[in-house]
């Protein structure tokens, strides 16, 4: 059975194991047993419907592992840092990837139609610039006419 001191001397590392395992716990029932082992068990029991005695063994194996973690901590924030490098290095490359994909299709197409292609971005321009300055015309509030300032 798991004692009090082992249990509150690796709160953290329990409390984490018993969210990944159990997740319908909450934080806040978790801080309302925190160190107290017998609450706990009832806890979990109570949430799961467990025996007492499943829910020993997982929190002695819980326990065990915080036992065999604690020292390798380096070693996995190491890896962690090397398994996030490697994921954003392969995403990088995916963008260039297709960024270069889409710059050379679009110098296809331009080669192939430039006529096309000229008379598209200036209509493009033309219809954006429209669109702006519509926009801008809308929300501005018109001026005074100098009759309208010379009668206040």
């Amino acid at each position: 059975m798991v004692t009090k001191q082992e249990i509150s001397g690796k709160w953290n590392s329990i409390t984490g194991a018993v969210k990944k395992k159990y997740g319908q716990i909450t934080d806040d029932e978790l801080s309302q047993v925190e160190g107290d082992t017998d609450q706990l068990i009832g806890l979990i029991q109570q949430k799961t419907g467990q025996g007492r005695e499943q829910v020993e063994a997982f929190l002695s194996e819980a326990c065990q592992n915080c036992d065999s973690h604690s020292g390798n901590f380096s070693e996995m924030a190491s890896e962690y840092a090397e398994t996030a490098s490697e994921t954003f290095r392969e995403g990088y490359e995916q963008v260039a990837r297709r960024a270069r994909e889409g710059y050379e299709q679009s110098a296809e197409v331009l080669a192939q139609r430039p006529l096309e292609s000229v008379v598209a971005a200036l209509g493009v321009g033309l219809i954006t610039g429209i669109a702006i300055g519509i926009s801008i015309a809308s929300h501005r509030q018109p001026e005074p006419s100098w009759r309208d300032r010379w009668s206040r």
